[in-house]
């Protein structure tokens, strides 16, 4: 009973966001790469669920985390079934909650500040500069201090990108620069059944 209350009631709210426009995008480019760099494996794009789950890996999380997936209404369809789904990962499990508008990538950036007050930590699968205000709007307003190895460098706190990589990533030069990050293809090729080793 206490490891089920424990379930519910995690220590930190933490909530996913997910531009499905962008991440679909993504996936059809990761395909492409890793087949032709694995031509034996013949990859197929993974599912959404499937993919949510690898990103909570990838972004070091565990217990609880509401996923939000913003799409076009054309799209909708597509997932519509995993609107409401409660899909497991190692170490907790994350809600997907789908949400269908035009202009859903202005609705994703005041959704995130609309229900701020809800989440302790803010994830977002996404590269756009339209991102950028919302983004830190909804992180701490200072940076604080980290250590990793013998270098010390200042992070913006309480939030993670799964984005492009620095070379691409419409972040470079804002504050996003200074939030963790991880290459959105890491997850989309571990969904998509390689080895940590094959990405």
């Amino acid at each position: 009973m206490y490891q089920e209350r424990m379930q519910r009631a995690p220590a930190k709210y933490r909530v996913l966001y997910v531009d499905y426009k962008f991440l679909t995008r993504q996936m059809f480019n990761a395909r492409k790469f890793y087949n032709n760099l694995h031509p034996e494996k013949k990859l197929q794009i993974p599912d959404l669920e499937v993919f949510i789950s690898h990103a909570a890996g990838w972004l070091h999380e565990k217990s609880f985390i509401t996923a939000f997936v913003f799409v076009r209404p054309e799209e909708e369809p597509h997932i519509k079934a995993l609107d409401g789904r409660t899909t497991e990962f190692e170490k907790g499990e994350v809600r997907i909650n789908v949400v269908a508008d035009e202009l859903y990538s202005c609705e994703l950036g005041i959704h995130m500040e609309s229900y701020a007050h809800l989440f302790d930590e803010f994830f977002l699968v996404a590269d756009d500069p339209i991102y950028i205000l919302p983004f830190t709007s909804v992180l701490p307003a200072t940076l604080s201090g980290d250590v990793f190895g013998d270098q010390n460098f200042e992070l913006l706190a309480g939030g993670k990108l799964l984005r492009k990589g620095n070379d691409e990533t419409c972040f470079a030069g804002t504050d996003l620069a200074k939030v963790r990050w991880q290459d959105v293809w890491y997850p989309i090729g571990t969904a998509m059944g390689l080895q940590l080793y094959e990405l």
